[in-house]
């Protein structure tokens, strides 16, 4: 059976490396996490979720905006086994099938986990919690969103020849980064700018270069280092094996150490064979495989003769005694070589195959890979003739493989050993665990792994893997994924037996214990009641002897010369002395051997009967003794049954206690193996509700997160909800909205009953909760919440200065309630509850405004008179007088605010200003109609800074003139003015002066930009002639009069090597000409990102779709309601995790609506929805008067936990006796609400 595999190796990089480039290529980054954020550990570690497991773990948010808002990805993959399912490279039909939706790719999202030294694929096992999203993010999480963040993924490569080194390639132009993922060692992660100059890394390292040679490293030997830090370039020669001798090209076979800790950059190409045994023919090979085998020969004669003078002088450890196993000596070098070793050394040429490749084709060969090979066995253990078949498998099928994994998808595979079959007992015992267990069979079967062990995962089933048992996916990533996923949970599984088998061996060790004491009682009572019933059966007997023996003493007899007498009459058969077996004189005891005539045998002649030991006391007599054997006798007998007793209750205790310990472990199991991890909302780390007319409202529960919510979730539309109670958190009712002809959003005004709804949720998590005070709430306008304090004040963490008139609402009970919303799972159970929550006001307003566009559209067709211009614009001036305004400062604690059932509540203080501040700033403040979606009036900065009327034509006359010019452009004539020298506000930010590098280190960083900064004009070299003039013509500028210059920069090589990559001249072509098209239309200020998407939609949708683009007016591009729908569907991503860009498009502000998250969930689930989980929600009672499963809470002396778990067990009450039958809707639900 193969070894377990739990990272990547180089095959691995190159078919995942070819996936993402096939299906994640243009997607543009969210967001970074850490992997705790997520749930999702270190592969190293089991479930214990802590951040040390999870170092260098990363999750990357990635999305496809042109796609528009899409429903977020289920969280677990679904699977099917189908049994009997083969391969056709199967001969032995043990692939088996295995379904799964990578529904993340389908929705365009796709969460990227990044293990630096381990793993890179999509994932979908994450589980986001209310906890974690408000969790610090790490300080390289923090810097990787700084500089990745909106920009696209350009490109995925594997550098080197086969090396675990990907290089991920964000943006385009001056915006172009490199994210490099290390695979091997300790692993690294490193952040690049376009230059591969190091701007964060994950941890800093050195390579040593000791050896000597003709790459510059020093001739005595001493060690130079070559530092990998951020501000210097990332060296790839010593990281990969990229090397200058041809271009980087990796066919040289040049290694350097992957490892940096083993590294010492010396074994370069001056100790690799200039061509390795693919180039040779069989009698070269078997020259080679000699050569290296005597190598090793001499190698180990040298240090076994080394071994052996150590040996024969004494070695001796660092104290100065001789070192512990086998006096000293260690194991001798051995000088074979199996097969596969041989060909992974460097000199094979071969070597960057990997094991697992090498040994696919040596099996193909037919040959065994750990054959032993000696330099003087070689010549019949593996002849010439066999190193024929040999190269051409290593030619054949490595190269097939290869290609296999690159160019196209070859699937996943992994590799499992079914486990071991348990006995009859043991399934019987599962059975009753399974019937006693919460939860049902059919989720408590939803494992698909539970009866496998999973061992590797593979992109291709290579020979080896043949015999052995495997499950195939579509896709390799959907098996990674799959793999990792359940290889932690097998790992937790696996804790969870070995606590539950400790927990059943420490109650049997209890148990016998306990049994080990009575059995020990038992046989002492048995004694002293065989003693005592012997003594009274001899008591003559026994009083002579003791009589003598007392006589003896009391006349003054020696001890040894008493023992001496009772031998002496033993030998002259004295039946009295016979009866004494020893004495105890210290003790004043006698041991009198006793025959039990009683059980004896007397049918026998030759039999005798059996003798007992007892001891007795000189001091008593016979009977004495007996007496006292019989009370010794009855005191133990009662200490039985006390120790009976107690072993009973400490029995009980330990299988109690046993119990829980068991029933932990099967809880982790469940949680690991059944139970679904869903997707957790934004506003879930909130208090929240939605209000009966489909509205969400949020609030907050502590000042930190009231500052969030103003900060991040405060849009134009919406109200600010508080209260002038102490405790009174900040509310956010969150408005809809609607998208117009334009494509632009409008917000809707929100409805009365809401706003209602929102002050009574907001008064019940004030102090009038435990006051049992009724009280009312207002709300304002969000532009009338301000964080600028008055002059001479500040502001602390969740306070707020409110500028304006308030509305006040009127009172409302103090009436919560707890109920349970369900998250539906197809498009289908979503429509049938779409007029759940229904807003009337809504609709009776879309019917005012369907009335409205009809009157616009008749007024439309008619002429407009030219004298009512006036008389229309004169009544919109005539205002009624404002209302009387003011200023409130709405002050939060730092304490956490919640919802308490039972004790006083922390709060908030509403502090007001004074009233001759309030008169004061009441004639500037203007009030804003909530019914419109006009922003406050600004301040006149605006026009401060408008320019002059000279200024404003002389810009225009620039403009014109320097039209051709793009920002490159300027900046390359500005450098020209100032005689080639940059001026200060030029240079980068944050640069600073930093210690020369030494020589090696420069010339490694000469070395990596040579290879991997690659010159635009020399890729463009390499293109068809046509395509090179188009290109050319698109880049062409004017640089004196009368003379051009084509600005090859313009273009990154990277995506001029993606366009030669392309498979026919007819798409680049298309592509080249597309662009050309594009210049002259519009103005273009990033080439390379242009020609990139033009090249991804040739890949996506063929040429055929830009031919039908050049066959209209040729300037056909996006319209401006689909830019818009495309900035509100990113932005909807990015409010996901409560990011708020707009690029400084103010129309953009607020354009998320919550419509589409709300529509998913429905408090009245049917037998015919498909429900993924069950979420609980604490509103206003009246709000709840619709669900299926609701509590209602009132004010009172029940702490929260008891109240929540009284809910629960009121939503999961059997009521399977009061009705006949019970639906399985109703099961479904009270599963849901039990995980």
């Amino acid at each position: 059976m193969s070894a377990k595999k739990s990272r990547f190796d180089g095959l691995d990089v190159a078919a995942m490396s070819s996936h993402l480039k096939r299906t994640m290529l243009g997607f543009k980054l969210a967001n970074v996490y850490d992997g705790s954020a997520l749930g999702v550990n270190s592969s190293a570690s089991g479930g214990g979720g802590n951040d040390k497991a999870a170092r260098g773990v990363y999750m990357f948010k990635l999305a496809d905006p042109s796609s528009g808002p899409a429903v977020p990805a289920a969280v677990v993959t679904e699977k099917e086994d189908n049994d009997g399912g083969g391969d056709a490279n199967n001969e032995d039909g043990n692939v088996t099938s295995a379904k799964s939706s990578n529904a993340a790719v389908d929705s365009k999202r796709v969460m990227l986990l990044i293990e630096s030294g381990v793993r890179f694929h999509p994932t979908t096992h994450y589980s986001q919690s209310s906890s974690s999203s408000t969790s610090m993010p790490s300080n390289f999480a923090m810097k990787l969103r700084k500089h990745l963040r909106n920009l696209r993924l350009e490109n995925v490569t594997q550098l080197g020849n086969l090396d675990r080194v990907v290089d991920f390639r964000f943006g385009s132009g001056n915006y172009a980064h490199h994210l490099l993922l290390e695979l091997y060692a300790q692993g690294n992660i490193i952040l690049t700018d376009g230059e591969y100059r190091i701007l964060v890394l994950l941890r800093t390292h050195e390579y040593e270069v000791k050896s000597n040679g003709d790459d510059g490293k020093n001739e005595d030997g001493d060690g130079e280092e070559v530092k990998v830090r951020v501000g210097n370039v990332y060296p790839v020669t010593f990281a990969t094996t990229l090397s200058m001798e041809k271009g980087g090209g990796g066919d040289d076979g040049t290694e350097i150490s992957n490892d940096p800790a083993n590294d010492n950059g010396g074994d370069t190409a001056d100790t690799i064979a200039s061509k390795g045994i693919l180039t040779m023919n069989s009698s070269e090979a078997y020259n080679w495989a000699k050569a290296e085998l005597v190598a090793v020969h001499e190698k180990a004669l040298i240090m076994n003769a080394k071994q052996t003078n150590d040996n024969g002088n004494g070695t001796q450890g660092k104290k100065g005694g001789k070192k512990k196993g086998g006096g000293g000596k260690k194991k001798t070098m051995d000088d074979s070589v199996a097969l596969k070793a041989l060909l992974l050394k460097p000199t094979s040429g071969v070597y960057h195959y990997g094991p697992s490749l090498i040994e696919h084709c040596i099996r193909s060969a037919g040959l065994d890979p750990v054959v032993k090979l000696k330099h003087d066995n070689i010549e019949y253990t593996l002849p010439e003739v066999s190193w024929e078949d040999l190269i051409t498998s290593l030619r054949e099928e490595g190269s097939r493989v290869i290609d296999n994994l690159t160019s196209g998808e070859s699937g996943g595979f992994i590799l499992y050993k079914p486990k071991a079959d348990d006995t009859d007992e043991k399934k019987k015992k599962k059975d009753e665990k399974s019937s006693n267990s919460l939860l049902s069979p059919n989720v408590a079967n939803t494992n698909p792994h539970s009866d496998k062990t999973l061992l590797e995962f593979q992109p291709h089933l290579l020979q080896q893997h043949k015999k052995q048992q495997c499950l195939k996916y579509s896709t390799f990533a959907i098996a990674t994924d799959e793999f990792f996923s359940h290889l932690s949970s097998q790992k937790v599984s696996h804790k969870a037996d070995t606590a539950e088998a400790a927990a059943r061996e420490r109650l049997a060790k209890i148990q016998a214990d306990q049994q080990r004491r009575v059995d020990g009682l038992v046989k002492e009572q048995e004694r002293w009641r065989e003693g005592a019933q012997l003594v009274e059966a001899h008591a003559e007997d026994i009083d002579r002897a003791l009589g003598v023996i007392n006589s003896a003493l009391e006349n003054g007899m020696d001890w040894a010369a008493l023992e001496q007498l009772v031998s002496v009459e033993q030998a002259n058969e004295n039946p009295i002395a016979l009866l004494i077996h020893s004495l105890k004189l210290d003790k004043d005891e006698v041991v009198m051997a006793l025959p039990d005539i009683d059980s004896w045998d007397d049918s026998d002649p030759d039999s005798v009967p059996p003798i007992h030991h007892v001891t007795v006391s000189i001091n008593e007599s016979a009977y004495g003794n007996a007496r006292t054997m019989f009370a010794q006798y009855r005191a133990s007998k009662e200490k039985e049954e006390k120790t009976m007793e107690a072993s009973t209750v400490a029995l009980k205790a330990a299988e109690a206690k046993a119990k829980l310990q068991l029933a932990e472990a099967q809880k982790q199991k469940q949680r690991v193996q059944v139970i679904p991890q869903r997707k957790v909302y934004w506003f879930e780390k909130f208090a929240w509700f939605i209000t009966s007319d489909n509205y969400l409202v949020v609030a907050g529960k502590d000042a930190q997160q009231n500052e969030q919510l103003v900060k991040r979730y405060l849009r134009p539309g919406d109200a600010y909800l508080h209260a002038e109670v102490h405790g009174a958190a900040t509310c956010i009712l969150r408005a809809k909205r609607k998208r117009r002809k334009d494509g632009r959003t409008q917000v809707i005004p929100l409805s009365d009953q809401a706003l209602r709804e929102a002050g009574s949720f907001t008064i019940c998590r004030s102090s009038a909760w435990s006051s049992k005070m009724v009280t009312s709430a207002y709300w304002v306008e969000s532009h009338q919440v301000s964080k600028t304090a008055p002059t001479g004040e500040y502001l602390t963490v969740g306070s707020f200065m409110i500028r304006g008139r308030k509305n006040f609402l009127p009172a409302s009970s103090l009436e919560m309630g707890l109920g349970v919303l369900f998250r539906l799972g197809d498009d289908s159970s979503i429509a049938r509850h779409a007029n759940e929550r229904r807003d009337f006001a809504l609709l009776e307003q879309e019917q005012m405004m369907a009335q409205e566009d009809e009157m616009q559209q008749k007024d439309e067709n008619l002429p407009e008179p030219d004298e009512n211009d006036s008389e229309s614009n004169g009544e919109g001036e005539d205002e009624p007088d404002k209302p009387h305004l003011d200023e409130e400062v709405v002050q939060t604690p730092d304490t956490e605010v919640e919802h308490e059932l039972s004790e006083k509540m922390e709060s908030t203080n509403v502090v007001d200003d004074d009233d001759d501040d309030k008169a004061s700033r009441s004639k500037h403040d203007k009030a804003v109609s909530f019914e419109t979606n006009v922003p406050p009036p600004k301040s006149g900065k605006k026009k401060e800074k408008e320019l002059s009327r000279g200024k404003r034509a002389k810009n225009k006359r620039a403009k014109k003139k320097y039209a051709d010019q793009d920002d490159e452009d300027r900046r390359l004539a500005m450098l020209a003015l100032q005689g080639g020298e940059s001026s200060k506000k030029g240079k980068k930010k944050g640069s600073k002066i930093i210690a020369k590098d030494s020589e090696m280190q420069q010339k490694a960083e000469q070395a990596a930009k040579q290879l991997l900064v690659r010159d635009s004009k020399k890729i463009a070299e390499n293109l068809d002639e046509s395509v090179k003039d188009i290109l050319a013509a698109c880049v062409t500028v004017k640089v004196t009069k009368g003379s051009e210059g084509v600005r090859w920069n313009k273009f990154d090589a990277e995506v001029l090597e993606l366009l030669l990559e392309m498979d026919s001249l007819e798409g680049q072509r298309s592509a080249a000409n597309r662009l050309l098209e594009l210049t002259k239309s519009t103005r273009i200020d990033n080439y390379s990102a242009s020609l990139a998407g033009i090249i991804r939609t040739i890949k996506k949708h063929g040429v055929q779709s830009l031919s039908n683009i050049a066959q209209g007016d040729g300037k056909q591009r996006k319209t401006k309601a689909e830019k818009q729908a495309e900035k509100e569907a990113w932005q909807e991503i990015l409010a996901e995790d409560g990011i708020v860009d707009n690029d400084g498009d103010d129309d953009l502000a607020g354009a998320v609506d919550d419509s589409a998250e709300l529509a998913q969930l429905t408090g009245k689930p049917t037998s015919g929805d498909i429900v993924l989980n069950a979420i609980p929600v604490c509103a206003p009672y009246h709000v709840l008067s619709q669900y299926k499963y609701r509590v209602k809470l009132t004010p009172g002396s029940v702490k929260r936990g008891k109240a929540s778990k009284q809910c629960v067990e009121m939503f999961t009450r059997n009521e399977e006796s009061k009705k006949s039958s019970v639906d399985e809707g109703t099961k479904r639900d009270k599963e849901l609400i039990k995980l």
